[in-house]
């Protein structure tokens, strides 16, 4: 039987029996290609279940592609940003269709991402690259904030500032040649009340025509840029929906993407849709909403792509509200020391599921812009039944955390921000 080969990333979204039940819907098996000690003993093992797992070095494929000569492969692909460079070089070496290095640049480098979208003339957002600390202060000292300032390559928000001015920027954030930054202009978005000021748009592009699968609703942001996850469909009207939509596909025709899944975030400002930024890969833990949602695997689409199989999107009309709400951590630090209301939560009308990614004794990270505590899944008629369950559901849940100085203190899990009760 042929395979597809998957470049694989430690603790990702898309989990190994993700990757097995798509490629074996289209006809395959899979085949893991993970860099070189980056994945653990535990998680190795967990993809040798489905498939063999190769390891290389990030900067020379060679050796890698040489051993992966000997399968019959249908495919290259990835479901993770970091890799999609590493997984350009290695569909070149294994001459297999996938993303040319030009536009994997172009889709993990924001500040060539940016110059290519004003180009092409779909959106021009003011961003200017800075090798160091010095240099950002004395850009920002000249520009009238406020700014977002983010490393060049980078995903889920990691290192992601929202900076007033040259004062705000952050004592420990330090460009360096090997680790720019951008500082780009701030797009301000117009107010949606109890929804998020942003959508997101899945895409998937075959043979350079773009398939929009849905929108996205949000939830509002946590300061700076934690987000709380999302709903299908989204709130906007259809024309609105419409205009966004036909945004990200001019955005992802315009990076050079020929197949495959992409995931846009757009901002609705007062002047209408602006691109955020454009991803070439599937958006994170929404493929459980989707399903739900559409009845579509995008797993499945991915890899069906990556093989250039023929996909069918039928035209099926939503007649219901799909949401997950992601727990964002309180605390920069601490441990969880338990968690009261689950099976109370767990049985509210409309509550599907709750996927627990923190267990009791747990570290809750330092750095916790991209972290989640937990996705509450659930379905709801309309929007504003959504909000209801998700109100309902988390009005159960207490967590206890014990702080880094030792303290004991209890939150109640509330719709955009808990509340410490104790």
């Amino acid at each position: 039987m042929s395979t597809v080969v998957v470049a694989v990333f430690p603790n990702s979204a898309v989990r190994p029996s993700d990757i097995a039940n798509a490629t074996h819907l289209c006809g395959h098996t899979p085949v893991h290609v993970a860099l070189a000690g980056e994945l653990s003993a535990l998680e190795r093992a967990e993809y040798e279940v489905f498939g063999p797992v190769y390891e290389s070095d990030e900067h020379d494929v060679a050796a890698v592609a040489a051993a992966l000569k000997a399968y019959e492969i249908a495919g290259v692909t990835t479901f993770s940003e970091g890799l999609l460079r590493f997984t350009a070089e290695l569909a070149h070496a294994l001459d297999m269709p996938y993303h040319d290095r030009d536009t994997a640049r172009r889709l993990t480098d924001k500040r060539a991402q940016r110059e290519r979208l004003a180009e092409r003339g779909v959106d021009a957002v003011w961003s200017v690259a800075v090798t160091s600390r010095e240099e950002g202060l004395a850009l920002l000292a000249t520009r009238p904030g406020p700014v977002v300032v983010k490393p060049v390559r980078g995903q889920s928000s990691i290192d992601t500032h929202f900076v007033r001015d040259a004062g705000d920027l952050p004592a420990e954030l330090t460009p360096t040649p090997e680790r720019p930054f951008v500082v780009e202009e701030y797009l301000r978005g117009r107010d949606e009340g109890d929804f998020g000021d942003y959508v997101s748009v899945e895409s998937l592009v075959v043979e350079g025509r773009v398939h929009t699968i849905g929108v996205t609703g949000k939830f509002p942001l946590m300061p700076p840029f934690r987000e709380h996850g999302g709903f299908v469909p989204s709130h906007l009207g259809v024309d609105e929906g419409e205009r966004v939509a036909r945004l990200a596909a001019d955005a992802a025709l315009a990076l050079g993407i020929r197949s495959g899944l992409v995931h846009t975030e757009i901002k609705l400002t007062p002047d209408g849709p602006r691109i955020i930024e454009v991803n070439g890969r599937l958006g994170g833990f929404i493929a459980d909403m989707y399903r739900r949602a559409t009845g579509l695997d995008l797993h499945e689409l991915g890899i069906r792509s990556a093989c250039g199989q023929p996909v069918d999107l039928p035209d099926k009309a939503v007649e219901s509200i799909e949401f997950q709400y992601f727990g964002l951590s309180p605390l920069p630090g601490g441990v969880l020391r338990g968690s009261d209301g689950v099976e109370q939560l767990l049985q509210e009308p409309g509550v599907v599921g709750r996927m627990q990614r923190l267990n009791t004794g747990d570290p809750l990270p330092a750095q916790s812009t991209s972290f989640f505590m937990d996705v509450l899944r659930g379905t709801a008629t309309d929007h504003t039944a959504m909000l209801d369950t998700i109100d309902r559901a988390l009005a159960h849940l207490r967590l206890t955390f014990e702080e880094t100085d030792g303290r004991i203190s209890v939150w109640q899990a509330r719709r955009g921000a808990m509340e410490r009760i104790g």
